[in-house]
Parts: structure tokens; sequence; C-alpha cells
């Protein structure tokens, strides 16, 4: 997908809609974005996250990067992942079982967030993963 269809798609998703269902789920709770790529940066840029309580953004962009932030949040590489003090990881790509098999074989397994809830921050539909 690129930037427009990417842009479109958030739009027909209900994007803010779903954001606010997951800030109520996950209210008090400390979340780290996973994922500072197209997705992220349309999303940070166009919707509401401030009912998140955001502690990080993780990606493995960061790693080598003196001056981490992401629109205004603390940036961490992925690696740190396994140690940041959260509640809930949000994979915010539209490949997350790419990611979610990352986490859970290279970043998570016997850290202190190995049974950290794990979920999609946007996910596509069953219809649009055929399309």
């Amino acid at each position: 997908m690129n930037k427009v269809e990417i842009k479109e798609y958030l739009a027909k998703y209900n994007t803010q809609n779903k954001i606010n269902r997951l800030a109520k789920l996950y209210k008090g709770k400390k979340v780290a974005i996973y994922g500072a790529g197209l997705i992220s940066n349309e999303v940070f840029e166009n919707y509401d996250l401030s009912k998140l309580n955001i502690v990080a953004v993780a990606d493995m962009k960061f790693k080598d990067v003196e001056n981490r932030e992401f629109f205004g949040y603390n940036c961490i590489p992925s690696e740190e992942l396994a140690n940041i003090d959260c509640d809930v990881i949000l994979v915010a790509n539209l490949k997350y079982n790419y990611f979610l098999n990352i986490l859970d074989t290279e970043i998570l397994p016997k850290s202190k967030n190995e049974k950290v809830t794990v979920r999609p921050l946007i996910k596509l539909s069953f219809r649009d993963l055929f399309i």
C-alpha cells in the first residue's frame, strides 16, 4: 500500500473509533507502539491518540539515532520493548503477524514483557487481506 491507499484505508476503517475503543480498553495502562513507518505516520498525523497512554514508540530505525522523537513521543529501538515499562504493545503495521513473530521469537522471550498483551493498532479486515 502506498501513502494515499493507507490514508483511504484508515478513513474507511473508522480508525478514530478503533483508537477510542483501544483507549477505553486500556485506560490507565502504559502503551508502547511497535512500528514507526507509513501506517504510524498517517495515524499519528491524522488521528487523536491523546487518550492512549503512549510511553514509547519502538522501531529498528531508532537504533543508531541520537534524537529519538516521533510526533512528540519518546522513541526506542525495537529490542528495548523487552524491558520498557508497558502493559500493552500495539503493532502499527498491516503485516501484524510478521511483527508478532519477531516479538514472540526475538524480542520478548524471557524478558519482563514476555507476557504483555500484544495486538494490532490497525488490522486489515478479512476481506482486505485478499484484495
